[in-house]
């Protein structure tokens, strides 16, 4: 993404203080111990990609929509939101951020209620309850909890560019770097490191899977 990281809302805003972040979760954790609190951000991070891929989105939009519903949550109890009406806000609002083209309302009601039923049905045994006026309105509010900072700077970019100084021809550790970006997404890395470091990290990651120097 073009653009400058230093001076974007992303590194004003939305680079946290792990005590803080712990601090706002103290409501949440007076009930749930923080192995649940977690459990349920992977959980919800699942059903996020699997929206996107039977949407058919680009990795993109999938990171920029678990950013958002991450950050939603860093600054507002799990009680205050329906996880299962915000993720699917999140996609939506990605998706038109991220200039993918805006989903259709209908056809993101019926992914929604064909994938909590056919991948989800352990967790939810009734159908998915919500209906395009809860997204829109839930998009509105999701908004304003973002303070409309919508740029997502995400550790793709910078993970192409590092893998570029060690040799472009390396897919191997390309593929495999790739993925643990992917799986950091269900982890708080987002929210506290800039995208370059968490690049850096998930390749460092890489290497010592791969027994690379």
């Amino acid at each position: 993404m073009a653009g400058n990281f230093w001076q974007s809302s992303h590194y004003q805003q939305w680079v946290l203080d792990k005590q803080d972040l712990i601090r706002e979760r103290q409501y949440d954790l007076a009930v749930l111990t923080d192995e649940e609190y977690q459990k349920i951000f992977i959980f919800f991070s699942s059903i996020i990609q699997t929206l996107g891929e039977q949407l058919k989105l680009r990795m993109q939009v999938i990171a920029t929509a678990t950013v958002y519903f991450k950050r939603f949550y860093a600054r507002n109890s799990l009680k205050c939101v329906d996880p299962l009406l915000l993720a699917p806000t999140c996609v939506f609002l990605a998706s038109k951020v991220e200039e993918f083209g805006v989903i259709s309302n209908s056809r993101l009601i019926s992914t929604c209620q064909t994938v909590v039923k056919n991948k989800f049905s352990y967790a939810y045994t009734q159908e998915f309850p919500y209906r395009t006026n809860h997204i829109l309105e839930c998009e509105f509010y999701l908004l304003e909890n973002l303070d409309c900072c919508l740029i997502v700077y995400q550790p793709y970019r910078p993970l192409l560019q590092l893998l570029g100084d060690i040799g472009p021809d390396d897919q191997s550790l390309l593929a495999l770097a790739w993925k643990v970006v992917n799986d950091s997404l269900r982890t708080d890395v987002c929210l506290l490191y800039p995208p370059f470091q968490i690049a850096v990290g998930c390749l460092v990651i890489a290497c010592v899977i791969q027994q690379r120097d």
